[in-house]
């Protein structure tokens, strides 16, 4: 007879481990612990998308862990795969992690101590969980992680996150679809996979492929009812449970991720509350997967991902009192992209940053690279405003950016820029060639002063790091929906052609421009289909069959001084 492996490798393996919740549905888990060892802390990690796959795209095998001295239970959450339920995404989320990790506590391998992983939706539940405080839960490790459903994951200053919110609802349709019986549904899971990304701006969202099949997603229409931030986002808001999260956490995320402006305010959110310890690690990395190539760079080896041995790290020092790794780590470690290297901080925003006003200038035809725009620390004098038009037909397409979660389904990654800075619908500002370097590190926003021709539009800002030889890399990027330019919460048109100030959250970077190099700021209207284009028709989201062509203004005067404010970083 045959050695199981795992035996062999000193590991025992059980596969669909069932755990009873509160309200008497079963959940199904695969647990892996060390052979010959008495009890143990647990680990935690509850996931939407397969618990025989484990994340492990990004982290090591859950048996890796149990190696070194962990019992390791994987999760499939309720309503997903071997579980039973209904699915809805972080539905009872919180309670069911409550209920799981005392669970574990209570078994005879457990010392009575229990950790949480996981990343992107396994790193919200985590902190939904934290925030009910079963007692056994001593730390956690959120990563990658949004702060709830609306803004930063699904919405981003009330534009869809179409391409993010497609590759994600592809990844969970399958299985949803063999749950219901559904073959129909299940056959067009391939070609709504092949398709997102590749949209035409023109084809309206009710009459896409993926919008209308499968409906084994009921949660999807809900999303796509709901483009405000109403109440009906609330049962997974995390911003207003964090003060009630008191453990330990070490945060993780990526430049390129998707959720990294969210997972960095929760960050400092909760470490400005709570008295216990916070650590955070910033990679250079996108959604998935963790390498030290992300889109057209490679950051070098030091970009590689060791994300299990600092959690490892972690691990030991809050569930077994050994710090000795730990205590060797810095609070935060973030890596710097442009110096390409890994910068170690005692805390986050960094001592010594401070906003910093780059205005846009120019003759009045900042229109593509040809243009004549211009940026730099000098405030505006008497100078013309910039037109451009805006075809929703004809949206400026997606080069990588900040989004989830394949790179070769989704617009992600840095990506040279100048195949849409040569578009006249593109404005185009850019300063001299830098005498020193500038680190940037922290929340980047802009001001635009700005009118249109519609009743509702868009306004896109990108900021980017252009070479010696003309390469324009991205860095971080953001977009308004006019519509909610006073709230996210309110809806409210503008009167075509008056002038609005609108503030653009445009993410948030740790960057250095290197002497030699120049700032860049592209401003538009479209970035498709990262975000949905707009058809600036001004009717309710999803009615766009009628498109419009608005003629969009941009001012930028002593007046109007539309400007990118850079978290500039002394001595940087």
């Amino acid at each position: 007879m045959s050695e199981n492996a795992f035996e062999a490798a000193g590991i025992i393996a059980e596969q669909n481990v069932a755990i009873t919740m509160r309200d008497g549905v079963t959940l199904s888990a695969n647990l892996f612990r060390p052979a010959d060892s008495g009890p143990l802390p647990a680990l935690v990690l509850r996931i939407p998308y397969n618990k025989d796959v484990a994340q492990i795209y990004v982290y090591a095998h859950p048996a890796w862990y149990a190696r070194k001295g962990y019992a390791v239970l994987v999760q499939d959450s309720r309503g997903r795969y071997a579980s039973e339920g209904e699915f809805y995404p972080l539905r009872l989320d919180g309670e069911d992690g409550f209920d799981t990790i005392e669970w574990c506590a209570a078994q005879s391998w457990c010392d009575g101590q229990v950790g949480s992983y996981g990343f992107s939706i396994p790193g919200i539940n985590q902190l939904l969980a934290a925030h009910l405080k079963p007692p056994a839960l001593k730390t956690a490790i959120p990563a990658f992680y949004p702060s709830g459903m609306h803004d930063g994951f699904l919405y981003v200053g009330g534009a869809l996150s179409m391409a993010a919110l497609a590759q994600w609802s592809v990844v969970i349709a399958a299985d949803a679809a063999i749950r219901k019986g559904d073959m129909d549904a299940l056959a067009q899971v391939v070609p709504a996979d092949q398709q997102s990304g590749k949209w035409h701006p023109a084809s309206p969202m009710k009459d896409t492929l993926f919008f209308t099949e499968p409906d084994s997603l009921p949660f999807i229409a809900d999303y796509l009812a709901h483009p405000s931030k109403s109440d009906y986002w609330q049962e997974w808001d995390l911003p207003s449970r964090l003060e009630s999260v008191e453990i330990p956490c070490l945060h993780v995320s990526g430049w390129y991720d998707s959720f990294i402006a969210k997972t960095v305010e929760s960050y400092e959110a909760i470490s400005a509350v709570s008295d216990a310890e916070h650590r955070l690690l910033i990679g250079p990395w996108y959604h998935i997967p963790w390498t030290q190539q992300v889109g057209c760079i490679d950051f070098g080896y030091e970009a590689r991902n060791f994300v299990d041995d600092y959690q490892i790290a972690w691990l030991d020092a809050q569930l077994k009192g050994d710090r000795s790794k730990l205590d060797a780590l810095p609070m935060v470690r973030a890596f710097v992209t442009g110096a390409n290297q890994w910068r170690d901080y005692d805390a986050w925003p960094l001592a010594g940053t401070s906003a910093e006003d780059w205005y846009l200038h120019s003759g009045g035809r900042a229109n593509s690279l040809s243009g004549d725009g211009a940026l730099s620390t000098q405030a505006p004098g008497d100078e013309d405003a910039d037109f451009f038009i805006y075809s929703p037909e004809a949206a400026v397409e997606s080069l990588g950016g900040n989004s989830c979660c394949l790179p070769d389904r989704a617009p992600m990654g840095p990506t040279d820029q100048r195949q849409v800075e040569y578009r006249n619908d593109v404005l185009v500002y850019s300063s001299d060639a830098l005498t020193t370097p500038l680190f940037i590190a922290g929340k980047v926003n802009a001001v635009l002063h700005a009118a249109s021709s519609a009743v509702d539009t868009d306004f896109t800002v990108k900021l980017c790091d252009v070479w010696p030889d003309g390469t324009s890399i991205n860095i971080t990027q953001g977009i308004i929906r006019a519509r909610y330019r006073e709230s996210l919460e309110r809806e409210v048109m503008m009167e075509p052609n008056q002038i609005y100030e609108f503030a653009i959250s445009v993410g948030v970077a740790c960057h250095q421009f290197a002497a030699g190099h120049r700032i860049r700021v592209e401003v538009a209207s479209s970035n498709f289909p990262h975000f949905d284009r707009n058809p600036n028709n001004g009717k309710p989201f999803g009615e766009d069959d009628e498109l419009i062509t608005a003629s969009q203004t941009v001012f930028h005067d002593t007046v109007r001084p539309s400007r990118i404010e850079l978290p500039v970083v002394a001595g940087g």
